[in-house]
């Protein structure tokens, strides 16, 4: 069967500084596979291959690729100043030749804050001040209130790049309502949890009388095999990765090719989803056998 569904894929090497140096080939293979984006976290102090910069590898891999797109999970924005993030995501979209999707999000790990010296509770304003002066910026609003000073070069998409947010919570749920901006859905939490999650974002927009935007995005976890021991194996990895994942619906789609279909047309059904993220990065599974998985994966995509 094929599913209405695009497919896209997270860096599936990030193992090292060797590995980072090769994202901009990540991507290029992932075009030629015919994946329709491409997509890198961010992530500070995790080690040497801390993702901490995407925008830069982004900038990478628009230099080597043509067709597809390419976007962030979850670029940071209360640790960055608007007006610059505004100008290096304008420059890299015209780069891109308006492929750039800008997935936004606030941070989870407290230390972040402590780092850059803010307040954890202060992110969900810092994050609305930030994008409400990016949205300015974008749209050739002065940057300055008694004198014409305009964001240059302006984004290739207009009125901006593509903003999708990615969310924790209600309240996070409710602040992307409120910017009418695509809920990226997390690949940490069950298909009943967010499920959930889009109820009361779905309410949320209502209430901010914005439309239901027309992308539906869900990350997962995947990896497609037919050998039983080795999808156990890497269950009970991934399941102790997470520790606090559901056991009934745990949130990564781990087995056969029938089974991983079987995943993808309930999310289909339930959620509405038209656009999948595959995370690969599993531990114990190496490189070849992650893009085995991925080419088996686009076999289901219509």
């Amino acid at each position: 069967m094929v599913l209405p569904c695009q497919m896209a894929v997270t860096a599936w090497d990030l193992s090292g500084p060797q590995a980072l140096a090769q994202i901009p080939e990540q991507a290029r293979q992932a075009e030629a596979l015919g994946f329709s984006g491409f997509w890198l976290p961010e992530h500070h102090f995790q080690g040497e291959a801390s993702l901490s910069a995407p925008l830069i590898l982004l900038a990478g891999c628009a230099s080597i690729t043509r067709t597809i797109d390419l976007g962030t999970t979850s670029l940071l924005l209360p640790i960055r100043n608007p007006t610059a993030l505004a100008e290096e995501t304008a420059t890299l979209d015209v780069l891109a030749g308006g492929r750039l999707i800008l997935g936004l999000g606030r941070g989870v790990d407290e230390r972040l804050f402590h780092v850059f010296d803010l307040e954890v509770k202060e992110k969900r304003k810092l994050f609305k001040t930030a994008l409400l002066a990016m949205l300015s910026a974008w749209q050739g609003e002065s940057l300055l209130p008694d004198d014409s000073v305009i964001l240059s070069p302006r984004p290739a998409q207009r009125p901006h790049p593509r903003l999708w947010i990615a969310a924790f919570g209600p309240l996070a749920l409710k602040q992307a309502a409120h910017f009418g901006c695509p809920y990226l859905a997390s690949p940490m939490e069950s298909l009943s949890q967010l499920k959930t999650n889009l109820d009361i974002y779905h309410e949320a927009l209502a209430t901010e009388g914005q439309p239901r935007p027309d992308k539906v995005p869900i990350m997962r976890t995947i990896f497609i095999t037919e050998n039983a021991r080795q999808a156990q194996a890497i269950k009970h990895r991934l399941s102790e990765q997470l520790r606090s994942e559901d056991p009934v619906e745990p949130p990564y789609w781990v087995g056969s090719k029938g089974f991983v279909e079987d995943r993808l047309q309930a999310h289909i059904e339930t959620l509405g989803m038209n656009y999948l993220i595959a995370r690969g990065r599993i531990p114990g599974v190496s490189v070849s056998d992650q893009i085995a998985s991925h080419e088996t994966l686009l076999t289901l995509a219509g």
